[in-house]
């Protein structure tokens, strides 16, 4: 048969029950949604020479000065090269936790608090941007349900 006839070759298929199926899924609007921010975030530090990922490691430092970078990579899911990326640009640096001289924990430079000031402000901008249309009531609802997706189950649920 021609590819016209293929065409309209009837079927006893009918596809009319998953017309429009993709709507009606949560994963598929969570993840065009990431996508599209994604994108967003990678454009907004571009031209500083990081990417969401750098700042994220970068603001868990400085949110938790003196993390080790064990706990870093665990609590982001990271491998170590992104914290010596960071390292070379003089964004933070080691210390020997003085209990334990094998621990070597994370703090911080001015250099990048500034840096994560930067980078966050920009990702501030683009999300500014990609939330126009929601109320803050509807962001902060958008970013409670998101979490409950995403974070661990409490051992009482």
């Amino acid at each position: 048969m021609s590819e016209t006839n293929l065409s309209k070759t009837p079927t006893t298929v009918s596809t009319d029950h998953i017309r429009h199926a993709l709507d009606q899924l949560v994963g598929y609007h969570l993840r065009r949604a990431s996508v599209h921010d994604l994108n967003g975030a990678v454009a907004a530090l571009d031209d500083v020479g990081a990417r969401p990922i750098t700042m994220s490691v970068l603001l868990s430092i400085v949110e938790q000065p003196g993390s080790t970078s064990a706990d870093i990579c665990r609590m982001l899911g990271i491998i170590v090269g992104l914290l010596q990326q960071l390292e070379a640009r003089d964004l933070f640096l080691r210390k020997d936790d003085p209990s334990d001289q094998r621990i070597q924990r994370l703090y911080p430079t001015e250099t990048g608090l500034k840096t994560a000031l930067d980078w966050l402000e920009r990702v501030r901008q683009h999300e500014e941007k990609t939330l126009r249309r929601l109320s803050r009531e509807e962001r902060a609802e958008l970013r409670r349900l998101l979490a409950l997706i995403w974070t661990e189950e409490t051992s009482g649920e």
